[in-house]
């Protein structure tokens, strides 16, 4: 028996980011199952042709690291994923998966971060994640990425969720609805002076940097201000919240006892 734990991350171009967010799960991953080899993947074509441009850096997709542990002699293997919705870049691992099926012994794929099974565990990294101790004027912002997958409802369903625990929370995307300008008006009419804005994304790195936090007027940030709001941008990411790490590394607990 020989296993293997493969990381998947959609991938990051900025090294710091890249450090700071993805190899903080891939450390914790390695630290927790010291006698098991680990390897990284990420998902996006896009970066890792980037990654390979600029820093000639190799990074595997799923295809190319199943085949190298098949390859290898791996028997059992384990992907844990940082994918914060199962959407197309989770149907990249899993389309993967089902095709090296009979090359192992066993292999399964992790969950994501949200889909049909979250709840209390979800909603307590997120409380750890954001101010909670808002005061009547104060409201919180998400922002995630946002998909035209049809995993794309998990947003609003989380939304929903965490609205138990802190009402005065909402979530918007960088790609598909509900997007900020949806709901500036809302949150004028509740009377919010003070916004605080994160991203709902596991790395910190251009969205976050360009889209949301820049001071380019078209940024979730500037329209934010723009319509009078105090905001106080968070430039972080999951991958750097202890709460969050740790829940992806007990995702493998869920399809193996690695």
């Amino acid at each position: 028996m020989k296993k293997a734990i493969v990381v998947a991350s959609f991938g990051c171009s900025i090294r710091d980011s890249r450090e700071k967010y993805i190899e903080t799960i891939e450390n914790a991953v390695k630290n927790t199952y010291k006698d098991i080899d680990c390897f990284r993947v990420f998902t996006s074509e896009i970066i890792r042709k980037k990654m390979k441009r600029e820093e000639d850096l190799d990074i595997d997709n799923m295809k190319t690291c199943l085949q190298k542990l098949k390859k290898d002699g791996y028997t059992h293997v384990y992907v844990s994923v940082t994918h914060v919705i199962p959407g197309f870049e989770y149907e990249k691992i899993l389309r993967a998966v089902d095709d090296y099926r009979n090359d192992f012994e066993e292999i399964k794929a992790a969950r994501t971060f949200l889909d049909e099974q979250m709840g209390e565990a979800e909603i307590n990294v997120i409380k750890s994640y954001i101010k909670t101790g808002l005061q009547k004027n104060e409201a919180v912002v998400l922002v995630g990425h946002g998909s035209g997958h049809k995993a794309h409802k998990y947003y609003k369903e989380f939304e929903e969720l965490l609205r138990n625990h802190v009402k005065s929370s909402y979530i918007v995307n960088i790609e598909g609805n509900p997007y900020i300008d949806d709901i500036l008006d809302e949150l004028k009419e509740k009377n919010y002076t003070k916004i605080y804005l994160y991203p709902l994304l596991i790395v910190s790195g251009d969205h976050a940097l360009n889209d949301i936090g820049s001071n380019d007027e078209e940024s979730i940030k500037s329209k934010i201000a723009h319509r009078g709001f105090d905001v106080n941008m968070f430039f972080t990411g999951l991958g750097e919240n202890e709460n969050a790490v740790k829940l992806f590394v007990d995702r493998l607990n869920e399809i193996s006892t690695v």
